[in-house]
C-alpha cells in the first residue's frame, strides 16, 4: 500500500449536483492548492474554511470553498485539503488533471486510500476503518446498525476485551510449560480455563446471534422446512429461493439428504439479515426401508437442532405428534399447496402455494420475525463473522477436550496451541496481528474518494 505521496480523488457521488467536493491528503495538498488558487502561503498552521477562485487555464477561474485540515488533526492523519466547487463533471476532471500536475508526487487515489491512511496513522482502528465503509454501502437498519458500531469503536472495544482474554489465557497456560520448575509460579487450573474459555465462547457467540455451545459452522440461523413426505417442501425451497435447487417430484421421499442455501432477507425485515435455508427429508411414522429410515432420523435430528422449522402441512391439521423440535426452536405453521382445496378449515396457520407465490411474501416476512427479530446480530461484517467463529470454535474444543479429560492439563502444548489459534483470528479484529493481504483487501472494498 503505497503511502507518502499525495493523493486526489472526487469525494462525492458522481454526476451533476449543486456542490461537489475534491480532497486532496498528503503533503503537496497545500502546495498544489495554493498554485491553482494563486495564493502564496504554502505553510499552513491552522485549519479553517475561506473563498477562492480557482484557476480554469487562460483567463478562465471558477468560485470555490477551501477547508484546511492541517495533520495529524485531520481524517487521514495527513494536511488534507478539500475543495468545494459547482458539481459538474467536466469542472471535476479538470481540476483533478490541474492539481496533478501543479506539484510533484502527486496521483489519483484508489479505493479506499484516505481511509487506509487514516488507519495506517492511526487516526483510525481497522474495526472503525470498515464501519466508514458498511456505513456507506448499508442497505438494511441492521446493516446501519453495525456499522455506527463500528466507525463509534463500540465493536472494536469489545473485540479487544476478547483478545485480551485469550491473551491472558495463553499466558496463564504457558506459565504452566515454561515456569513449572519455579515455586512461585502457579499455572491455571484445568477447572479454572474450562470455565473461562466457555466464558469466552458464549461472549463471542452472543456477538454472533447463534446459541451458546452451538457449532459455528455458519453463524446464520438456520431454517428448517420439515413435514411429511410430499408436503411440498422442496417446491417451497425453491420458490423461496427464487431458483431450482433441490428436485421436485410427485412420489414421496424423494429428498434423502439436507439441502441447505442461504436466503437474503434484509429488504423483508427492518434488522433482519441472511438465514440458512434447509431442505429436509419427509418424516412420517412408516419407513420406506432402510435408506429411508437413516434419511427420517437425519431429519429429525437436523429439525431438533433448526433455529426455526417451518412446519409444511398440505392439510392444515398439523398433527403435535408428527413432528418434535427442540426447546428453544421457533415453528412456522404453513399449510402448503394452497391451491388446491382441503377438506376443513385446519389450525391457523400460513397459506401458501409455492406454484403462484400466494402470500410468499408474508412466509418470508415470518421467517425473517422469527430469525432475527429483535438481533441486531444480522448486520455483523462476514469476515467479522468468519474471525469470531473461528475463535469460538478453538475455545469449544479446549472446553470440551477439558472436560472429556476431567479437567486435566495433561497436554497444555496442545491448549496453548488453540489459544493461539483463537488470538490469531480475533487479532485480525482488532488490527494488532492483521496481515498484509487482510488489510489490503478491506480497503479494496471503500469506492474512491473515501
Amino acid at each position: 500500500m503505497q503511502t507518502g505521496d499525495t493523493i486526489i480523488a472526487c469525494a462525492t457521488a458522481p454526476g451533476f449536483s449543486a456542490r461537489a467536493i475534491v480532497r486532496l491528503s498528503g503533503p503537496g495538498a497545500f502546495v498544489a492548492v495554493d498554485r491553482l488558487t494563486g495564493n502564496s502561503r504554502s505553510v499552513r498552521t491552522e485549519r479553517g474554511v475561506a473563498s477562492a477562485r480557482m484557476r480554469l487555464g487562460g483567463s478562465s477561474s471558477m468560485p470555490c470553498m477551501i477547508a484546511v485540515f492541517p495533520g495529524p488533526r485531520s481524517y487521514t492523519g495527513e494536511d488534507v485539503v478539500e475543495i468545494a466547487m459547482p458539481g459538474n463533471p467536466t469542472l471535476v476532471e479538470l481540476v483533478i488533471a490541474r492539481a496533478i500536475g501543479a506539484a510533484p508526487g502527486i496521483r489519483m487515489a484508489g479505493p479506499g486510500d484516505f481511509t487506509a491512511r487514516a488507519y495506517l496513522n492511526e487516526r483510525l482502528s481497522l474495526a472503525q476503518a470498515e464501519g466508514v465503509a458498511s456505513l456507506i454501502a448499508a442497505q438494511s437498519q441492521s446493516e446501519l446498525d453495525e456499522a455506527k458500531r463500528l466507525v463509534s469503536g463500540e465493536r472494536g472495544r469489545m473485540y479487544r476485551e476478547f483478545a485480551d482474554e485469550a491473551m491472558t489465557l495463553l499466558a496463564l497456560v504457558e506459565a504452566g510449560i515454561d515456569f513449572t520448575d519455579q515455586e512461585d509460579v502457579v499455572a491455571i487450573s484445568g477447572t479454572d480455563l474450562r470455565r473461562r474459555a466457555g466464558a469466552l465462547a458464549t461472549k463471542i457467540e452472543q456477538v454472533l446471534g447463534v446459541a451458546a455451545g452451538c457449532e459455528v459452522e455458519s453463524t446464520l440461523p438456520r431454517v428448517a422446512l420439515g413435514g411429511a413426505p410430499n408436503a411440498g417442501k422442496s417446491t417451497l425451497f425453491n420458490a423461496l429461493l427464487g431458483r431450482r435447487r433441490a428436485v421436485v417430484s410427485e412420489e414421496a421421499g424423494t429428498t434423502r439428504d439436507v439441502l441447505e442455501e442461504r436466503l437474503d432477507l434484509s429488504r423483508d425485515l427492518s434488522g433482519g439479515g441472511e438465514v440458512l435455508l434447509c431442505d429436509t427429508p419427509g418424516v412420517d411414522e412408516i419407513a420406506r426401508g432402510s435408506v429411508d429410515a437413516g434419511a427420517q432420523d437425519a431429519s429429525r435430528e437436523f429439525l431438533s437442532r433448526a433455529d426455526v422449522v417451518i412446519w409444511c402441512d398440505p392439510s392444515g391439521r398439523f398433527d403435535e405428534s408428527s413432528l418434535q423440535f427442540g426447546k428453544e426452536t421457533r415453528a412456522i405453521r404453513v399449510r402448503t399447496k394452497a391451491d388446491l382445496p382441503r377438506a376443513s378449515e385446519g389450525r391457523e396457520a400460513i397459506a401458501v402455494s409455492a406454484l403462484d407465490g400466494f402470500h410468499l411474501p408474508s412466509l418470508r416476512r415470518a421467517i425473517a420475525d422469527e430469525a432475527w427479530g429483535g438481533k441486531s446480530k444480522a448486520g455483523v461484517l462476514p469476515r467479522h463473522r468468519r474471525a469470531l467463529g473461528a475463535a469460538s470454535r478453538e475455545l469449544r474444543e479446549i472446553e470440551g477436550e477439558l472436560a472429556s479429560s476431567g479437567c486435566s492439563l495433561g497436554e497444555p502444548e496442545v491448549i496453548a496451541g488453540r489459544l493461539r489459534v483463537a488470538l490469531d483470528a480475533l487479532g485480525e479484529l482488532t488490527g494488532k496481528l492483521t496481515p498484509d493481504d487482510v488489510i489490503g483487501r478491506v480497503f479494496a472494498t471503500f469506492c474512491v474518494g473515501k
